[in-house]
């Protein structure tokens, strides 16, 4: 997959036409799926190129609506999950306040259509473009014949009577129901970040942690332990990990420490990648030392169990 983040940089890429669908893909949930497989399945009918369209920054951030916007995905993320679907190309437009003021007259004419040369268009129920957000199914229908191309649209997936959205989504996630996450995803939640140096206090009890940055605008689930599985130079290993305010301590900021089952090397300074499976307790605070190790020993039984399930 190629990934394109200037339109000038395109030369010759889509003269015969390309397939198209357009969004924000933030998660790529169950949802989304549908429309990227349906691109691609259109683009080898046709002959032609499959090319996905997104943004970023997120349009609400760039728009004040959500200034503290947090992603399901992150961008590096989001190009792996899209590539996995056979996608030829990847267009990242950069979300600016001159691009969300383009008419969606303007944006059809002269990215979809000048452009990419869109052939064939697969739009979701719930994705608008252009300013005032009037692009959308009914723009690109009624288009169609002047341009010369096709478009469908995708309805929307559901499960157990919910539309399938990234919102649906952020509120399991909120609640810690990461198993009510996965059905909508397609997959575990991952969490990734950078190995920074911690208290140690882990280690003096038995239970030695890695202490994870995690990029500001990543969404965390809630407060609490989760089992986990966890990927470190490219092996996997089992764990738990702690999202919270360590108030048995200090009690101050929020932390994301992973206890990586019978792992015991030097990881500082490394990527860490989490697939959090399912919360096993609360964030609580503890009497002294011996409670605290006692419920970790009963926390690693639990995620051991839910690992291997």
């Amino acid at each position: 997959m190629k990934i394109i983040r200037s339109l000038e940089s395109i030369q010759n890429e889509f003269q015969n036409g390309s397939s198209l669908t357009l969004g924000n893909f933030d998660g790529i949930h169950v949802g989304h799926q549908t429309l990227l497989l349906r691109t691609v399945e259109k683009a080898k009918e046709l002959g032609i190129p499959s090319v996905v369209v997104t943004y970023y920054p997120n349009p609400s951030v760039v728009l004040g609506k959500k200034p503290n916007f947090k992603y399901l995905s992150s961008e590096s993320e989001k190009e792996e999950l899209i590539r996995g679907f056979g996608i030829d190309y990847l267009i990242v437009l950069d979300f600016t306040l001159t691009l969300s003021k383009m008419t969606a007259e303007d944006f059809l004419e002269q990215i979809m259509m000048n452009t990419l040369h869109a052939r064939h268009i697969v739009i979701g129920y719930n994705h608008f473009f252009g300013a005032e957000r009037r692009g959308d199914f009914t723009l690109l229908d009624n288009n169609k014949t002047k341009y010369g191309y096709t478009v469908e649209l995708r309805e929307a997936v559901l499960k157990k009577d919910s539309k399938i959205s990234s919102s649906l989504i952020r509120g399991f996630l909120d609640k810690g129901e990461m198993e009510e996450a996965k059905i909508l995803l397609g997959r575990n939640y991952h969490i990734s970040g950078t190995v920074v140096e911690g208290a140690k206090r882990g280690r003096t009890i038995g239970f030695p942690t890695a202490n994870l940055q995690i990029p500001n605008d990543k969404l965390l689930p809630s407060v609490g332990v989760y089992a986990c599985f966890v990927k470190i130079d490219g092996k996997d290993h089992k764990g738990m990990v702690n999202i919270g305010f360590n108030p048995t301590f200090d009690g101050l900021g929020l932390h994301v420490e992973v206890n990586i089952f019978d792992f015991d090397e030097n990881c500082y300074g490394k990527e860490i990648e989490l697939e959090m499976v399912k919360k096993i307790r609360e964030e609580q605070k503890f009497d002294g030392i011996e409670s605290l190790k006692n419920q970790l020993n009963r926390d690693k039984e639990t995620s051991l169990r839910v690992l291997q399930l």
